[in-house]
């Protein structure tokens, strides 16, 4: 053990006690009912909509919690959206003209509804 895990009095007497009690035999029938209830629930569990978002989860991103899926969406939503306003059009660049650069979302809309429409 290091130097911070040191066992402290309370401890190393409570391990010697349980040690020295006999162990409790478990019953068949203790057994089977608590295997059956486990089996209730993981049913109950993957019924309804909850469910199917928890397979779905699964099928994305397996043996992982929900979170981490959502967190990379959400991370790559966000780099695509920054870079999408934040970088300059390459065309607009590429023309050599000293006109004024306009970035993606800083100019209005360049459409006109026909006046027959």
């Amino acid at each position: 053990m290091g130097p911070g895990n040191l066992p402290n009095e309370d401890a190393v007497w409570l391990d010697d006690m349980l040690r020295t009690l006999p162990a409790v035999p478990v019953s068949g029938a203790l057994r089977q009912n608590i295997l059956a209830s486990f089996d209730a629930v993981s049913a109950r569990r993957s019924a309804g909509l909850a469910g199917a978002l928890r397979r779905l989860a699964a099928t994305v991103w397996p043996g992982a919690p929900a979170w981490r899926p959502a967190v990379a969406l959400a991370a790559s939503l966000v780099i695509g959206v920054l870079a999408g306003t934040l970088v300059p059009l390459e065309g607009a660049m590429a023309d050599g003209n000293e006109q004024a650069v306009n970035i993606a979302l800083d100019a209005p809309p360049s459409f006109d509804l026909d006046e027959n429409s």
